[in-house]
């Protein structure tokens, strides 16, 4: 019995090692070898027409500001069609979207509210460009943002591109578990777009080949993920292009962030359930999906063996003992965390509590996703309007 529970100890660390920490290392090491260093892309003279699809669902705090944005985009007038698609808007999201129709932009107001999966659908449906551009209301381009990341498209194989969507994370109250989070995602996603393809665009700001893009069911909970896994079935790549930055507040509230990794976490078991993962037939992006989604989401899995197996294993040897102890430290600082805003702010506070905190909502929002209890609409965060500047979050 002693053999098996030190099979299963080795086997949950060798896992959330690897999936934490590991890939990354790994994914650098191979990106230096098969493709060539990061360039900014070349600026094409021959720009292809682009959709601008803004989703929009009460979003009358931020929709202003973001039309202005995005007329203001480094990209020619008569090549940006801006759509504003509202879901059920009870606000004045549609009234202020409507104001800007002098201006050249489209609103699709859609007076039932079905989310953002089938908002998407049928905008895409009525876009003209060559190109989709899919952006969050709150999300705000720098000027070149979108001519870089429709410059990648001049690659053939490329079929979907991400840039970099930088969280102003300073209001937050768990700033600096979230900004080591997201600086080893980028450095991750800018390593796998190298290798093979990224494991999901960034919702917030995306673009598509538009004869790439197949109608979703309208109960997607993770459009963008789902996307992402259709492009590269058809054989494409999904590339991140660093140089192509924006800039959107993060979520203010750790209670806020719960339920959004919730809700990501049950789109994550739903794409399991449907079977909406690369084709074997792409066995680079297979193993990167296995490697950075499928080994994380089953994180909360590994933590929980590896909390038994070190209590069971306690007599077996001081590192069962040391394993078990740094465990109990773990959470006891997540704990402190939670209960104290000061604490939090501080790295050996943030760092754990963010850690704890994502694993507990991906337990959640992976029961809930497997017994299909989460709705495709849901209660957005309140919005505020970042500033279109460098932040120290995301991927600074």
């Amino acid at each position: 019995m002693e053999v098996a529970w030190i099979i299963v100890f080795w086997t949950a660390v060798a896992a959330l090692l690897y999936a934490q920490v590991g890939y990354a290392l790994l994914l650098r090491l191979v990106s230096a070898v098969l493709r060539e260093a990061d360039r900014p892309p070349e600026n094409s003279t021959d720009l292809p027409s682009v959709t601008l699809i803004i989703p929009a669902h009460n979003e009358e705090t931020v929709l202003e500001a973001k039309l202005e944005n995005a007329l203001s985009i480094d990209y020619p007038a008569e090549k940006c069609e801006i759509l504003v698609a509202s879901d059920g808007s009870s606000d004045r999201t549609v009234e202020i979207a409507r104001s800007f129709e002098k201006r050249g932009v489209h609103v699709a107001a859609f007076r039932e509210r079905r989310g953002k999966t089938a908002v998407v659908n049928d905008a895409i449906r009525q876009a003209t460009g060559e190109v989709v551009c899919v952006c969050d209301a709150n999300v705000m381009f720098r000027p070149e943002a979108l001519k870089r990341l429709v410059a990648r498209l001049d690659d053939p194989r490329v079929g979907a591109v991400s840039g970099d969507v930088r969280l102003a994370s300073e209001e937050s109250d768990f700033a600096e578990g979230e900004s080591a989070y997201y600086r080893l995602e980028r450095t991750v996603q800018r390593a796998e777009s190298k290798v093979g393809s990224m494991m999901g665009v960034d919702g917030g700001m995306y673009v598509l080949r538009r004869e790439l893009f197949q109608p979703l069911p309208a109960d997607t909970i993770v459009d963008d993920f789902v996307i992402s896994m259709r492009v590269i079935r058809q054989g494409k790549w999904v590339v991140f292009e660093p140089t192509a930055i924006a800039t959107e507040n993060g979520t203010a509230t750790a209670r806020q962030e719960f339920q959004r990794r919730v809700r990501l976490s049950a789109g994550a078991m739903q794409v399991l359930l449907r079977r909406q993962w690369p084709p074997l037939a792409r066995p680079v992006e297979c193993w990167q999906f296995v490697s950075h989604k499928l080994l994380r989401w089953a994180g909360p899995v590994w933590l929980v063996l590896l909390l038994v197996s070190s209590a069971v294993l306690w007599n077996a040897g001081v590192i069962y003992r040391a394993a078990l102890l740094a465990q109990v430290l773990l959470y006891g600082l997540a704990a402190v965390g939670s209960l104290s805003l000061r604490f939090r702010e501080t790295r050996i506070g943030g760092i754990p509590f963010y850690f704890v905190m994502s694993h507990v909502a991906m337990a959640v929002g992976l029961v809930k996703g497997l017994l299909n209890l989460q709705r495709v609409t849901w209660n957005r965060t309140e919005r505020t309007t970042a500033c279109n500047k460098p932040t120290s979050s995301a991927s600074s």
